[in-house]
């Protein structure tokens, strides 16, 4: 029989890490590492970096050279002074008697009129600073660091090769300064656990797609990650509240073109659109702590991992196991409730368990796991959604509402906010589709779209293939779809 036991004792027990001064603290990542996400501040404090997404992906770079920028500055200075630096080596190494003119060429080619560095190859990307000073952002680029990139020497080979046939990018790139090396520590939380390998099963498929062009890949080098960050925790949210009753399955997501007006018949057909993603956005710090509290159960002295991990395991042990197991669960919620005490009344603990009990008769689920795990979440979110931390909950999911909202959203008048592509989005995820091939079928191209967790209604397909008539990207062969390509433009 395997030993399962509740971890509570201890400086890395439920006791020890979450009662601190007397009070319960929630902390996430210790036992399970599931969104780089914070509670303050939050997510909407970082809308300017969720656009541009530089920041992010330079500090993904730096991560995998074990490099970091000197000293964090605000953007605007650290732009300035980074040209004054790379303008002043230049000038340097370059004998001429024309400096100032010199000097106005390389202003001209290699900066941008807010005097950032213009991104004529990867390595420049590590020179690329955050637009919000924060510590709370550099988790992102951790995630992205552990989840996708997990030590891919491909992706370091990116940057391997500094050496330019461009005789005035080599000038650029001899007279970058010096990043400083990283100090080595050890990180006081888990790597991030990567909770879908469906999607980066696809996105390793798309990366070594885009390494065939690199100067198209530089180009949306930032689009890509941000495109597939998007993908990653919407799918998440999906997933999570599913509770681990099934094994999980890609849930394609309704988009429209941004230049469609849609209406409110044409909107109910969206099943899986903005309105039903973002209340899944909304539970997600329920999530982050319900998992964080259930890997203090230990079954043979390993955390379980995720909810689908938690019910595999659970139905692989005898029936004293179970019981055992049980017992652990029963005592978590037990300690969870006597140790809170953050509700705002009328808010009370049996008034939780009279709803929890509402709503398992309601779910019907079919597993005594998923039961189980339901009822921890429920406790959590409970807490949450009728205590005093309904702002930092609030402010959690932020993260990835605000980051949707600047990316992927627009305004459908009174009817809300809807999630759309641009046609430079379009065209960018319509290349990774095709991929290699000369053509696909468009019926093929569609399959591809949802593999990568979008869709369409039929009015949305229309538009796009018009859009791809007019700029040549689509073949007939006939009239029928059977018989209808669409073109790689690559």
């Amino acid at each position: 029989m395997r030993k399962i036991e509740l971890h509570k004792e201890g400086k890395s027990g439920l006791k020890g890490r979450l009662l601190k001064t007397n009070a319960f603290q929630h902390h996430t990542g210790y036992q399970i590492n599931v969104f780089p996400f914070k509670t303050q501040p939050g997510g909407h404090v970082f809308k300017a970096d969720f656009v541009s997404f530089q920041g992010i992906m330079g500090e993904v770079i730096r991560l995998s050279q074990k490099k970091e920028l000197d000293k964090p500055k605000d953007n605007e200075s650290y732009k300035t002074a980074l040209k004054s630096t790379i303008l002043k080596n230049a000038l340097q190494k370059v004998n001429t008697n024309e400096k100032l003119k010199l000097e106005d060429i390389l202003t001209n080619i290699f900066f941008e009129p807010d005097n950032g560095l213009f991104k004529y190859d990867f390595h420049v990307i590590s020179y690329m600073n955050f637009i919000t000073i924060k510590a709370a952002i550099k988790d992102i680029p951790v995630f992205i660091s552990d989840v996708f990139i997990n030590n891919n020497d491909r992706f370091k080979g990116l940057l391997s090769n500094t050496g330019s046939n461009n005789i005035l990018n080599q000038l650029i790139s001899d007279c970058l300064p010096v990043q400083a090396d990283k100090k080595d520590g050890e990180r006081d939380k888990q790597p991030f656990k990567n909770m879908l390998p469906a999607v980066t099963k696809v996105f390793q498929q798309d990366f070594d797609f885009l390494l065939s062009n690199k100067e198209y890949f530089l180009e949306n080098f930032e689009l890509f990650f941000k495109y597939y960050y998007f993908f990653y925790f919407t799918q998440l949210t999906l997933k999570l509240d599913g509770f681990g009753k099934e094994d999980y399955i890609i849930k394609p997501i309704y988009f429209s073109m941004d230049w469609e007006n849609l209406s409110e018949s044409r909107l109910s057909l969206h099943k899986l659109g903005w309105k039903e993603i973002s209340k899944h956005y909304e539970r997600i710090f329920a999530h982050a702590n319900a998992l964080e509290l259930i890997n203090y159960i230990y079954v043979g002295g390993e955390t379980m991992g995720d909810y689908e991990e938690i019910t595999s395991l659970y139905n692989s042990l005898e029936e004293p196991e179970k019981g055992v197991f049980k017992s652990c669960l029963e005592d978590l919620l037990q300690f969870y409730r006597e140790e809170v005490k953050t509700l705002i009344p009328p808010a009370n603990w049996a008034e939780c368990q009279e709803t929890l009990n509402t709503s398992l008769d309601v779910k019907k689920f079919d597993q005594e796991i998923t039961r189980l795990i339901y009822s921890l979440w429920y406790t959590v979110r409970y807490q949450f959604e009728n205590g005093k931390r309904k702002k930092p909950y609030n402010d959690y999911a932020l993260w990835m509402s605000s980051f949707s909202k600047e990316n992927f959203t627009k305004s459908g008048g009174r009817f809300g906010l809807k999630l759309v592509l641009s046609q430079e989005v379009l065209l960018f995820l319509t290349k990774l589709c095709v991929g290699g091939e000369e053509k696909i079928r468009l019926k093929e191209f569609w399959v591809k779209l949802r593999e990568r967790g979008l869709t369409f209604d039929e009015t949305s397909k229309l538009e796009i293939i018009k859009l791809f008539e007019r700029i040549n990207l689509i073949e007939k062969k006939s009239d029928s779809g059977d018989a209808q390509y669409i073109k790689s433009s690559l």
